[in-house]
């Protein structure tokens, strides 16, 4: 009987909901420029390796503002594996989304996923360095800027 009264959690309902519809809009371009970047290199597959060349195109958004923060330059070589999975990263993007407690996915959260997925040594920071940053950017630690979809 007590279970039947509980609430759901928002975590789990969120989670469910389709990647599609929990991305921003910079995310969502994000995601896109990866795909054109694949197929510009010829790739049949997109990597981590194409998002981080998309996320380093983006001019503004919290993944940008919390790699500068964090003194990250994407353009620099990094040592690591030959290119976590896409799918692999977007899933680690919505559990880093989830246990922020947010209800959606921006480029924040794909940055988390690709430190989450190449690991601490391929960007020299740690994921809960990174953590960090992107919470502080959220709450207007540069600039004033807030939530990734503006």
């Amino acid at each position: 009987m007590l279970k039947s009264l509980r609430k759901p959690s928002r975590k789990k309902t969120i989670l469910r909901r389709s990647l599609e519809s929990l991305l921003t809009v910079r995310a969502r371009k994000a995601l896109d420029l990866a795909a054109r970047e694949a197929g510009a290199r010829g790739d049949d597959r997109v990597t981590a390796d194409h998002l981080v060349a998309a996320l380093a195109s983006l001019n503004d958004g919290v993944a940008v503002m919390a790699l500068a923060g964090l003194h990250i330059d994407v353009h620099e070589p990094r040592s690591r594996s030959a290119g976590a999975d896409l799918g692999q990263v977007t899933e680690l993007a919505r559990a880093e989304a989830a246990g922020l407690g947010h209800r959606y996915i921006g480029t924040e959260h794909l940055l988390l996923g690709l430190i989450h997925a190449e690991g601490a040594e391929a960007w020299g920071v740690s994921l809960q360095q990174a953590r960090t940053e992107v919470v502080r950017v959220l709450h207007g630690g540069i600039a004033g800027r807030g939530r990734d979809d503006r």
